[in-house]
């Protein structure tokens, strides 16, 4: 089959075969459930102006996903270091003079309106990841490798100065992806991995720092088998950070190390840093298998889960539909993620499939982090739900997303 090389015009673009109809319609019912929750949420608070304006951003969202999904497919790589460069300057004007709400200063205010610059940072920084590994960049040289951690690691470290460490995870995770998804040399990605679990393994204590580190280094040692200066450097990352977590650990925030301890026994603090995962639980299993009834969940109803309509908005639809509900949800959701997959692996230009499984990569940590979050398995980061959780500016950027894939999935027979 010949390869296109030209824009579709509208009228290809309304065909049957250029429509991404799993997308959009599994984003459709994804914004109708997340609204639904989020009614149901702050029914009985007597908050339903929290409703109203969820739809307005879901109205204005979906304007912006068929905006996004008629663009011309090359301005996206155009775009994408003016936009890098854009969204690393509203991450420094917001980290001097953003609205502090909740101890994080992460929003700019607009009016009644605020704004997530972390959020936009996302996709500019998918966008140049793309149109940098788009030039056939060597994933096998170090040199490439670190520019891409580079494009990660400049976002992140304003972002935590906010502090939000949730969104630095999410990038975290997309780094890797994305590098895995380029056909990075494995030994590099180790090198970058390895030294992030023994961080995380040496908050349990110092035996599993110990078998982390010595497992660390046996991978690199004797499964890569690599240069060895380069092994030796790298196994000195493992060991460094195995040494400053703890260190690390102690500057933190009180109510983020709060957060890890309830992380390893909610019990811990009932009332306190582990009184929304308990709760969640709880209303998670009182749904059953097919629910309480829509606006009948006890728990929801009477709140017991603080602000429930933003993080934990998972615990609506699994308390009031039950597990059948909880399960449709996260069908909708694999849905929208492996067609992001599909798209990826179909689209001609390393441009659009770096995009693709950006986007994919986005969707899958959220739900991941959230859930996780919901159910004691994961800290308390403050990771919204994609489509479905309260939020102007993460709604906005989801939806935007969404029209972008459908995009590429419109030209992906355009190489570019």
């Amino acid at each position: 089959m010949a390869i296109e090389r030209r824009q579709l015009e509208l009228p290809e673009m309304l065909e049957r075969k250029n429509f991404d109809v799993t997308t959009f319609f599994s984003v459709i019912l994804l914004l109708i459930a997340g609204s639904l929750a989020i009614y149901s949420a702050t029914y009985a608070a007597n908050m339903n102006n929290r409703f109203g304006q969820q739809l307005l951003f879901a109205a204005g969202g979906i304007g912006g996903m068929i905006i996004m999904a008629l663009l011309p497919v090359r301005w996206f790589q155009v775009i994408a270091y003016p936009l890098y460069v854009i969204s690393l300057a509203l991450l420094v004007f917001v980290a001097v003079k953003g609205k502090l709400v909740y101890g994080h200063r992460s929003w700019i205010a607009i009016g009644s309106f605020q704004f997530q610059p972390s959020e936009i940072s996302k996709l500019a920084t998918i966008f140049t990841i793309g149109a940098f590994l788009n030039k056939g960049r060597d994933l096998s040289k170090a040199k490439n490798v670190l520019i891409i951690c580079g494009l990660v690691v400049l976002p992140v470290a304003l972002i935590m100065k906010e502090p939000d460490p949730g969104t630095g995870v999410i990038f975290a995770g997309l780094m890797v992806i994305l590098l895995l998804w380029s056909g990075v040399d494995l030994f590099l990605l180790a090198a970058v991995v390895i030294p992030a679990l023994v961080a995380v393994l040496s908050l349990f204590g110092q035996t599993p720092t110990v078998i982390s580190v010595l497992a660390g280094g046996a991978i690199l040692f004797f499964i890569f088998r690599r240069n060895i200066i380069l092994t030796i450097l790298a196994f000195g990352v493992v060991i460094a950070v195995a040494f400053s977590t703890n260190f690390i650990y102690e500057h933190l925030h009180q109510y983020q190390r709060n957060r890890v301890q309830v992380l390893l026994d909610p019990e811990l603090d009932p009332l306190g840093a582990g009184y929304n995962v308990i709760q969640t639980r709880m209303a998670i299993g009182s749904g059953g298998i097919t629910g309480k009834g829509y606006l009948k969940g006890t728990q929801t109803q009477l709140r017991y889960v603080p602000k429930q309509w933003t993080d934990f908005i998972i615990s609506v639809p699994a308390e009031e539909f039950g597990f059948i509900g909880a399960v449709v949800i996260l069908l909708l959701y694999l849905f929208v993620i492996f067609r992001g997959v599909a798209i990826a692996s179909s689209v001609r230009s390393m441009f659009s499939s770096v995009v693709a499984m950006g986007i994919a990569a986005i969707w899958f940590l959220h739900v991941t982090v959230n859930i996780g979050m919901a159910l004691g398995l994961m800290p308390v980061i403050g990771i919204p739900l994609p489509f479905m959780s309260y939020g102007g500016s993460a709604l906005l950027t989801n939806l935007l997303m969404a029209g972008i894939l459908m995009n590429l999935y419109r030209n992906r027979k355009v190489l570019f």
